[in-house]
C-alpha cells in the first residue's frame, strides 16, 4: 500500500537543501554565537546573514527587525502579550478574528482575564472578514489589529493589504500570523504595512523548532520572558543557529519554488474537489478565497476522529484539523464560526497538499474517501 502525506498544514517535509544546510551548522558552527572566541563568531556570522536573507524575504527595511523564537506560537505570544503589555496606558482593546490559531485565541483569553477587552469579528461562510465591520470596530483604546493571512483549518485568505491600510490610517498595530501562507504567498510588509509579522519553518519545508517574528522598528512592544539580553533583550536565550541558518536556506528555496508550487499544487487540489464533489455523502465546505492546497470536505453520519483513522488505515495521512488542538473533544471554534453545525464540524477532513504530492496521490485520497463513505 503506497503511503501519501496530505498534512502540510500540520507540518512538511524538510527540503533536502535545507537539511543538508542545518546538518552543516551542527557539524561545523556548533558554537554559542555569544561567545567571543573564533568558533562563536562564526556561529554568530551565521545568524547574522540569516537575519540578513529573511527580512529580504518579507521586503523588511532593516535585518535588526528580525527576531528567531521556537515556534509560530511563541511568535503569535510574543506579538500580542508584548505588545498589549506595552502599551496598555494608551489602550486595552484588541481585535482579532473569530477563526484564529488556539495560539492566538488563548493568549486573547489570557488578556481578558488581565482586563483587555478583546474582539472577535466574525466571519461569513466563506470565512472571510467584513472590513467595514472591522472600521467600526476601532476605537481609540485600540492598540493591536491581529489577523490570520491564511487559515489552519480552511486556507480562507483574508485580504491583509486592505487590513493594513485600515490600521495604518488609524495608527494601530498590526499583526499578521503568515505561517500557513508563506509557502503560497509573496509578503511585502511595506507594502502591506504589517508592524508585526509570524512564521515559522515547520510550515515552509524547513526545520521544527524555529519560527521568526518580524517588529517593525518603532514598535513598542516589551519581552514575555527574560534571560541573557539576545536579541536586544526581546527574545532572550541562547540562539538556534542550526534552525536559524535553516529557515533563512528554506526561505530562499520558496522563492525560486513558489510559483511552479503553487500553480501545480493548486491543480491537483482542484482536480481533488471536483472528485470528491461527485461522491453523493461528501460536502466542500469551502470553494474560494484560499490557499491553494487546502481542501475542507465533510461526511454525512461520521465523525472526524473515525474519519483520520479510516484514512490512515488506507493509508492516507490527513487530519480533522489544527493538530495543535487535534486531542480536543470540542468542535472546531473555526468551523462553527463559518456556520457549520455541531454534527457538521465534527464530520470534517482537512487535506492539504504540498510540493510532494503527485496526480497518483489524488487517485488515492479520492478512492479513499469514496470507499470510506460506501462504508457509512
Amino acid at each position: 500500500m503506497k503511503l501519501v502525506y496530505a498534512d502540510h498544514a500540520a507540518s512538511t517535509p524538510t527540503d533536502p537543501y535545507v537539511a543538508a544546510k542545518v546538518f552543516d551548522i551542527l557539524d561545523n558552527k556548533f558554537a554559542n554565537p555569544s561567545s567571543l572566541h573564533s568558533f562563536g563568531r562564526e556561529a554568530a556570522m551565521e545568524v547574522t546573514k540569516a537575519r540578513k536573507v529573511i527580512a529580504e524575504f518579507i521586503s523588511a527595511e532593516n535585518p535588526e527587525e528580525i527576531f528567531f523564537t521556537s515556534s509560530g506560537t511563541e511568535s503569535n505570544n510574543l506579538a500580542l502579550l508584548g505588545v498589549a503589555k506595552a502599551n496598555k496606558t494608551k489602550g486595552k482593546h484588541i481585535i482579532t478574528t473569530a477563526i484564529e490559531h488556539p495560539s492566538i485565541m488563548n493568549a486573547c483569553k489570557a488578556l481578558e482575564r488581565d482586563g483587555y477587552e478583546i474582539s472577535y469579528l466574525p466571519v461569513d461562510k466563506d470565512g472571510q472578514i467584513n472590513l467595514e465591520e472591522l472600521e467600526r470596530t476601532l476605537t481609540e483604546q485600540t492598540i493591536l489589529v491581529s489577523i490570520g493571512y491564511g487559515n489552519s483549518e480552511i486556507g480562507t485568505l483574508q485580504e491583509i493589504e486592505d487590513i493594513g491600510s485600515i490600521c495604518s490610517e488609524k495608527n494601530v498595530y498590526f499583526h499578521v500570523d503568515a505561517c500557513q501562507a508563506m509557502v503560497f504567498k509573496k509578503i511585502d510588509v511595506q507594502k502591506s504595512n504589517i508592524d508585526l509579522l509570524t512564521f515559522n519553518g515547520s510550515k515552509m519545508y524547513g526545520p521544527k523548532g524555529i519560527a521568526a517574528l518580524y517588529v517593525r522598528e518603532g514598535v513598542n512592544i516589551f519581552p514575555i520572558f527574560y534571560g541573557g539580553g539576545q536579541q536586544k533583550s526581546l527574545r532572550s536565550g541562547t540562539e538556534n543557529v542550526a534552525g536559524i541558518a535553516g529557515l533563512a536556506k528554506a526561505a530562499q528555496r520558496i522563492e525560486k519554488k513558489r510559483d511552479n508550487d503553487t500553480k501545480r499544487i493548486n491543480q491537483l487540489r482542484n482536480m481533488l474537489q471536483k472528485a470528491c464533489a461527485k461522491i453523493d455523502d461528501v460536502e466542500v465546505n469551502i470553494s474560494k478565497n484560499r490557499l491553494p492546497n487546502h481542501l475542507s470536505i465533510r461526511f454525512e453520519s461520521r465523525t472526524n476522529a473515525d474519519l483520520v483513522k479510516e484514512m490512515d488505515k488506507h493509508g492516507i495521512a490527513v487530519s480533522s484539523g489544527s493538530a495543535c488542538s487535534s486531542s480536543s473533544l470540542t468542535d472546531s471554534h473555526i468551523l462553527t464560526a463559518i456556520g457549520l453545525t455541531s454534527a457538521q464540524a465534527q464530520s470534517t477532513l482537512r487535506i492539504t497538499l504540498g510540493r510532494g504530492n503527485m496526480l497518483s496521490d489524488i487517485n488515492a485520497i479520492y478512492r479513499a474517501v469514496r470507499k470510506i463513505s460506501r462504508e457509512k
